[in-house]
């Protein structure tokens, strides 16, 4: 015969407080994710033209346009490109396929050129080819 108390411990309402837990956990991140607050900064209604692009179109026949322009001989690119540098960001200098590759770095070359001579060595020139 055994006595009134028993050595092991009843592990049964220590699980149960665990999984309530566990569902009031589970129930509540999906809450708390969603009402996190983000602060946006203030918009600025008049900023300078700064970010303008400049697209140079170099064709097949190895003349160059500027911004949808006419076209014109490719030994007139620095003169025509210096006052579009002023306020430049980004240069994009769209090929079509027939341009030979030499010609395509020769172009970034100079535009490259054309910037460090208007001291805007911070404008960005990427190539990218057409599909005409």
């Amino acid at each position: 015969m055994t006595t009134a108390g028993s050595r092991e411990i009843n592990v049964t309402p220590l699980i149960d407080v665990l999984l309530v837990l566990l569902i009031i956990f589970l129930v509540m991140m999906p809450i708390m994710l969603r009402t996190e607050t983000i602060e946006l900064p203030p918009q600025v209604p008049n900023v300078d033209q700064e970010g303008v692009t400049v697209t140079l179109k170099l064709e097949a026949d190895l003349s160059v346009a500027l911004d949808d322009g006419p076209l014109f001989p490719n030994r007139e690119l620095p003169g025509r490109l210096r006052p579009r540098l002023e306020n430049a960001k980004a240069v994009f200098v769209d090929f079509v396929g027939g341009v030979p590759w030499s010609q395509v770095v020769s172009t970034v070359d100079t535009v490259r050129g054309v910037a460090s001579d208007v001291s805007r060595r911070d404008v960005s020139v990427a190539v990218r080819i057409r599909n005409e």
